[in-house]
Order: structure tokens, then C-alpha cells, then sequence
């Protein structure tokens, strides 16, 4: 597919990778001249109803969802057999190859990762749709350190609590929630389990089950309990191990309740000052329950582990009760017949009483199931922020802290709060307490070099208020700081300081009216710029030889370095035999050492003027590191000179594996000097000195 254009908009240019389902590519939308991301239906599925179904259900899940670590969802559409979704087009990693490459993470840039994927799949849950196949890479690092949850391809909207209705559960073996590999029902806790191992991952840097088939993988989910990840990794602390196990309870209501509870502890596992007790612990199973079998037959032996797998949800069937001494004697079922009828006359009475019990329990309770209590908003103003918290969170409401700055209260107080107190609200609304900020000093560090998000969020952390600008400069890689206000050193107190970050942006180039002027001038301009150019020559009887005929693009065209402009040189007046144009090759780079040029040698032969030639050795360095990987580079050298009246043409094109020396004759005279450039592997690397014609 690549080169071809979907929905008469989005030019595809690369394969970035693929699914069970689905390929994607990066591609351009001409329209809004951005990268995306283009999901098509691979096309063995395109005729299957049952696929098409789930890929449309991906986009209308996803499509409903905003959120800042959710790779977002802008166009969906199919033509003919091809069935596509357009996303945001994230540059990075996924959350796989950035373990796999980077190893086990510290316990700070882990939880930092996991909590972004947990604000993205707290929304998700929200809206009342559950991921159910979390796993690493389904979790996008971008180059600012954010995370990005995608792949919506097999979550559903959820009705009031549960999954129910459904043929089958989908899942990564390696991440399978225990109920999902017995084919039970799927909550957003389903979503925690899976998350709770892919931060065991994170910070050990291996999963915690692994085996020869995906039913061994499934069945150990099913039975064993999650490694200790401080015993692989001992300085894991405490608190990041009991969260993965809460989040890994084989029992889902023993789990954390919300994506919103796992934040707050991971908030508090990074807290010196708070101590993070969590239940951990398995209820004792009852010994004389019935116990259910693992149901994982909807796995296949030779099933790749790390694919999303689907697993067919086992139906119950109901086994008939045969009867016994049914061949007694007629006597016995008479003298037996009586008694039972008065059996099921008692038992028709009591259920008749339990049943009018029921309902007037129900109408008793009826206010305390299925409505919230209210409650009185506390009046907390001038309390220290911790006795203020515990004073709202008493009327059983939730309390949020934002920092303010004042001087009618102490720092660490609470100097005002909305709603208003005296206001009745149903239990559980939320407060904000607006607690007086420190005004201790603190000083700024150096925040050159990092990424805009990266220096944001450490500088929000202590306290700032963060502003961005942007300034043109090629200097510095685009969206990283390259000066700040205040500077570092300063003390400042973090309640009272708005922290403006520079940030670099491309530098545009406006192309100069080259028309008319020399090529040593139009070099020395691109050079200067950054631009690159590509020269040819032509015969015109009003432009003097070496100066610029036309140029392309035109002049006051906005341009970024390394952009290419085309020149066209003149050779000045057509003389009487026709000249040949040779073929003009492009432009590479690579590592060379400096020439050695022989002095010149006259050559009789030439009969319209004078010439001579320099012969040339050119030196292509390969360095040992290089040769021991046994890497090869293309050299091609393309010179200018009298035997090609100034058009270039290659007199060099070999492939090298070790530091080799080329000899190049270059012919000069009076009109033509010579000079060559030198490219490795279709990079420029240098160009040559100007060698004149001496008499």
C-alpha cells in the first residue's frame, strides 16, 4: 500500500507495524499536512462480518474518548473492501521495546508511566468502556516521555457494572486476568489486574509467568500467585510491590476499586512522608465450596503468546437427575405419595412468607440502596491541610487540594474553600481546599535540553506555574528548553513564580533572488543557510557563464534547513557544435581525509584552448570499529571540470569496506576549473578545493 491514497486524502508512506486484525501505516493527510496513523482492516477480514463488526466497534468506542494519554481517534471511513481508521500519529516507542531496550525502569520514571496510563484508562472506564487487552505494547512512549493508550480494537461498552453479553473474551496470554482466561465475566477490574502486570514488568523487566504453550501461561494466571518483585529486584520498595499484588488479586473485588485509587497509591508509594497499607491478602477459600475448573480450551498449543488471543466463552449445561428405585414396589410410592404433598404445601407457605418478607424489606430499605445521603459541607477555612481533609472526608466527601497564595493565612492552611461551607450535598461531591502555599525559597535547576513536557512536569511538581514561548532556532533540537525565566540559580518561592520556558522551534529560511549571480556566491549562500542545491548548465545568449539562470523555488519561498534548491547555470552563448548534457547525479554523505593533489601536467591535445591536469589522490576512511562489523559504505565522487564543460559528472561509484585511496584526473582550462564532491552512501560529505587552470 505504500504510495497509494485512501479516502482521497491520506498518502501512505510507511508500514509501523500490525496486529491479529489489522495493519497500520504512517501516512499524510494533504489536507491538514500532518502525520497520522492509518489503521486498514487486513484483508483476509474483509469479508468477514463478524471482523468488520469489531473493527467498526473499535472506532465507535475509541471515537467517544478524550483524553490526553488516549491516542486519539480523527477519521474513520471504508471505500470498496478497505476498511480504515485514521489516529494521532505518536513518535516514540512502545512501552515493550522501551523495556526491552532499556532494561528494568527506576521505581520514579516507572510509576510516572503507569500513572498516565491509568488517568487514560480511568477515562476510558469512566465512559463506561473497559480496554481488556492491556498490555505493553499496546502502550505508546512518546519522544516527551508521555504514555499513550491505543488499541480500543476489543473493548465494548459496558452496561451498568459488568460484560455479560458477549461470545467471546479477548485477551494477551501474558496479561489474562484470571476471569478472563475462565471465560467469567469483564469489569474495568479486569483492566487493573492486566496493569498491575505490566508494572511488575516495568520494574523487574521481565513478565511473571511465562511457559512452552499459552493454556500453561493461562492455567499458572488461574492458579498462582504473581511473583515477589522485590525478591527479582530487591530495591523495589515495599509499597510498589503490595500495589502490584492488590492489583493482582485473583479475586477482583479484592482489587483496587479504580484506576483513581491506583494513582492515589502510587502518589503515596513516592511519599517519604506517608506510610501506603494496602490489603494484600487472599480470603481463606472455603474448603467445602464447590470448586470450579479453569476452563482454557479456547487456547491453542502452538497459540503465539503475545498475540491477542480469543478464548470462546464456556456454557453451562445443566446434567438431568436420573431417578432412583424406580422400580420399587407400586405399594411403597402410594404410602409415600401423601406425605410429599404436604411437603410441598409447607414449602409453597413459606416461600409465600418469604417472598411478602422480601418486599417489605425492600420498601424499608429502599432509600439506604438506591439513594445517596446528603451531607453538610464542613467549614475548614484556617485549619492545617491535613486536620482540613480529615474533617471533610468525615462527611464522607472527597477532598481536593490546589495551592494559592496569600498573606491573611500561614502557609499549609487552608485560606479558602468551594462549595461554600453550610451547603448540603450528596456524599461523596468533591471539595477543593485552597491551601496557602510554602514560602520557603527554592532554587531552580538548569532546564536547557529537556523536552517542554519533560521541565513541566518536574517544575509543576515543586510548585510553578509553567508558560511556554517559542523562538526560530536550528541550534537546538526542536521542543526542547533552550532558556528559561527566572534563570537557574535563582531563588524563587514556587507560589509566587510563573516559570516561562523557551522552547525552540524550526528556523524558516526565506529564499534569497539567486537570478544573476555567481556560483561561488549562490554556495557560499547555501552554506550559510543550511540549504542544499543541485546545479545544472545551459547555453543562454543574455546570462554570462557562471551565473544563475533560474532557480526553483522561486525567490521569497519559506524554506527550512536542509531543504534542496535547483539551479540552472549558463554556459553563456550556444557556440556552433552542439555540447552534451551529461546526466546530473544527487546528493549523499560520509567520512573522507583530506586530498593530495599532483601539480599540473599540460595537455597538447586539446586544440580550442589550452588545458591542463591534476591529478588527485582522495583518501575514504574506514575506521577499525567499522571494519570489525564488516560494514560497507557506497563512495561515488562526482567531479566538474574541462572534459565536462563544467557539468558534473561521477568518475567514481565503488563500494568499500576498509579505508581505500581514489585517484581522480581533473582536466582545467582558461573557462573550466575543476572541482569534485564526495558522497557516502547517498550522503554529501565534502566538497573538493577549486583547482585553476596555471599558465
Amino acid at each position: 500500500m505504500i504510495g497509494e491514497r485512501i479516502g482521497d486524502r491520506y498518502v501512505v508512506l510507511d508500514s509501523i507495524g500490525g496486529g491479529g486484525m489489522a495493519n497500520v501505516y504512517l501516512a499524510l493527510d494533504v489536507i491538514l499536512d500532518r502525520h497520522v496513523a492509518v489503521k486498514v482492516l487486513q484483508p483476509q477480514f474483509s469479508k468477514d462480518e463478524q471482523f468488520i463488526k469489531r473493527f467498526r466497534r473499535e472506532a465507535q468506542a475509541a471515537t467517544s474518548l478524550n483524553n490526553p494519554h488516549i491516542v486519539n481517534i480523527f477519521d474513520v471511513g471504508e471505500e470498496e473492501d478497505l476498511y480504515y481508521i485514521v489516529m494521532e500519529y505518536v513518535k516514540g516507542r512502545t512501552l515493550k521495546e522501551v523495556i526491552q531496550e532499556d532494561g528494568p525502569l527506576d521505581i520514579a520514571t516507572a510509576l510516572d508511566y503507569f500513572k498516565q496510563i491509568l488517568h487514560g484508562v480511568g477515562h476510558a472506564h469512566a465512559m463506561q468502556i473497559v480496554h481488556r487487552d492491556m498490555k505493553p505494547q499496546n502502550i505508546l512512549i512518546s519522544e516527551d516521555g508521555e504514555a499513550k493508550v491505543t488499541d480500543f480494537g476489543i473493548a465494548r461498552a459496558m452496561t451498568s457494572t459488568t460484560i455479560t453479553h458477549t461470545n467471546s473474551v479477548m485477551g494477551s496470554v501474558h496479561y489474562l486476568s484470571p476471569e478472563q482466561a475462565r471465560g467469567g465475566h469483564v469489569t474495568y477490574r479486569s483492566d487493573l489486574y492486566s496493569l498491575g502486570i505490566v508494572l511488575f514488568e516495568m520494574v523487574t523487566g521481565r513478565i511473571p509467568f511465562s511457559g512452552d504453550t499459552a493454556v500453561s501461561i493461562a492455567i499458572k494466571h488461574l492458579q498462582n500467585d504473581i511473583p515477589s518483585a522485590k525478591e527479582l529486584v530487591s530495591s523495589i520498595p515495599q509499597s510498589v510491590e503490595d500495589i502490584i499484588k492488590k492489583a493482582t488479586m485473583k479475586d477482583p473485588s479484592q482489587r483496587f476499586n479504580s484506576a483513581e485509587d491506583v494513582i492515589w497509591a502510587c502518589d503515596m508509594a513516592l511519599d517519604p512522608n506517608q506510610s501506603l497499607q494496602l490489603h494484600t491478602q487472599s480470603e481463606e477459600a472455603d474448603e467445602e465450596k464447590t470448586k470450579e475448573l479453569p476452563i482454557v480450551a479456547g487456547f491453542s498449543n502452538n497459540e503465539d503468546q503475545d498475540k491477542t488471543i480469543e478464548i470462546p466463552v464456556q456454557k453451562q449445561e445443566s446434567v438431568p437427575i436420573e431417578a432412583v428405585n424406580q422400580e420399587g414396589p407400586k405399594k411403597e410410592a402410594e404410602q409415600t405419595k401423601k406425605p410429599a404433598k404436604k411437603k410441598w404445601l409447607w414449602i409453597s407457605i413459606i416461600g409465600i412468607g418469604v417472598l411478602i418478607g422480601a418486599f417489605i424489606l425492600a420498601l424499608t430499605l429502599w432509600s439506604e440502596v438506591f439513594f445517596v445521603e446528603e451531607t453538610t459541607i464542613p467549614d475548614v477555612e484556617g485549619m492545617e491541610e491535613n486536620e482540613a481533609i480529615d474533617e471533610i472526608e468525615n462527611q464522607r466527601l472527597i477532598a481536593n487540594v490546589e495551592p494559592i497564595s496569600t498573606d491573611e493565612y500561614e502557609p499549609g492552611q487552608v485560606a479558602n474553600q468551594s462549595p461554600r461551607a453550610g451547603r448540603t450535598v450528596k456524599e461523596g461531591s468533591e471539595v477543593t481546599l485552597y491551601v496557602v502555599a510554602s514560602r520557603e525559597e527554592v532554587t531552580l535547576d538548569d532546564y536547557s535540553g529537556y523536552t517542554f513536557t519533560q521541565a513541566e512536569r518536574l517544575l509543576e511538581q515543586l510548585g510553578f506555574e509553567v508558560e511556554e514561548q517559542s523562538r526560530e532556532d536550528n541550534s537546538a533540537q526542536e521542543g526542547t528548553v533552550i532558556s528559561q525565566s527566572p534563570s537557574n540559580g535563582s531563588s524563587v518561592v514556587p507560589a509566587d513564580t510563573t516559570v516561562v520556558l523557551t522552547v525552540a522551534v524550526p528556523e524558516t529560511i526565506q529564499l534569497d533572488d539567486l537570478v544573476n549571480q555567481t556560483e561561488e556566491d549562490v554556495r557560499a549562500y547555501f552554506n550559510a543557510e543550511g540549504l542544499r542545491g543541485t546545479f545544472e548548465r545551459e547555453h543562454d545568449e543574455d546570462i554570462p557563464a557562471g551565473r544563475v539562470i533560474r532557480q526553483s523555488p522561486e525567490p521569497l519561498t519559506t524554506m527550512e534547513q536542509g531543504d534542496r534548491v535547483e539551479i540552472v547555470l549558463s554556459r553563456g552563448p550556444e557556440p556552433n557544435q552542439p555540447d552534451e548534457t551529461p546526466e546530473v547525479p544527487q546528493q549523499p554523505e560520509g567520512e573522507v581525509e583530506d586530498p593530495v593533489a599532483a601539480d599540473p601536467v599540460e595537455d597538447p591535445t586539446e586544440e580550442e584552448e589550452p588545458s591542463s591536469v591534476y591529478r588527485v589522490t582522495q583518501t575514504v576512511v574506514v575506521s577499525e570499529e567499522h571494519q570489525s562489523e564488516e560494514r560497507s559504505f557506497a563512495v561515488r565522487i562526482v567531479a566538474t571540470d574541462a572534459n565536462s564543460q563544467g557539468d558534473e559528472r561521477v568518475v567514481i561509484e565503488e563500494t568499500i569496506t576498509t579505508t581505500t585511496d581514489f585517484t581522480i584526473d581533473l582536466r582545467v582550462s582558461p573557462s573550466y576549473p575543476g572541482s569534485y564532491e564526495v558522497f557516502i552512501d547517498d550522503e554529501f560529505n565534502r566538497e573538493s578545493d577549486v583547482y585553476e587552470y596555471e599558465e
